[in-house]
């Protein structure tokens, strides 16, 4: 496999984050590193975190710049030679567009992540680090905006069946 940047979307508690780990072990003994919005959205002060993620209140998060910001990072992290599996929730043209554009030099491949909302329902309650608005919310509005290579659905599926047959996949595709 040629690429060095893998792309996973979907909606909150669709799987993103646990297929990315699951992926780098699947990939093994390539190393691939795992990004995320998330790795910048933990670097906040804890009390906009909790409010953001236990209110669902991101009026102190400036969104568009913690997004790019991590395009950033990824790209850094690509032009010193790293492979990256980058996760992240997409809700809007605009910003499937933005990302696009960040990336577009690394020819990512895209893989887009459905789940069922009862289980993604499910998921959140176990998490208990988001409420089930913003879970709905990513449910609704994280629709397909990609073209993407892959998409799986993970409601019942486990993230390393999956990842096998990602692999699988991007080894056999030109």
């Amino acid at each position: 496999m040629t690429a060095n940047l893998i792309v996973i979307t979907g909606g909150s508690g669709t799987g993103k984050s646990t297929l990315s780990k699951a992926l780098q072990e699947a990939l093994l003994p390539e190393v691939w590193l795992h990004f995320s919005i998330d790795s910048l959205l933990y670097c906040l002060p804890q009390t906009i975190l909790d409010r953001a993620n236990q209110k669902n209140d991101w009026s102190s998060v400036d969104t568009a710049l913690v997004s790019s910001s991590a395009y950033a990072c990824v790209n850094v992290l690509l032009n010193a030679g790293h492979r990256v599996i980058f996760d992240c929730v997409v809700l809007t043209e605009k910003r499937a567009q933005a990302m696009l554009s960040a990336f577009q030099e690394h020819s990512p491949i895209l893989v887009g992540l459905s789940c069922a909302w009862e289980e993604i329902e499910r998921r959140t309650l176990a998490r208990g680090d988001r409420t089930l608005a913003e879970a709905e919310y990513g449910f609704q509005n994280a629709v397909a905006r990609l073209a993407y290579a892959y998409t799986f659905d993970t409601t019942q599926l486990p993230s390393e069946v999956i990842a096998k047959q990602l692999v699988q996949r991007l080894r056999t595709s030109p």
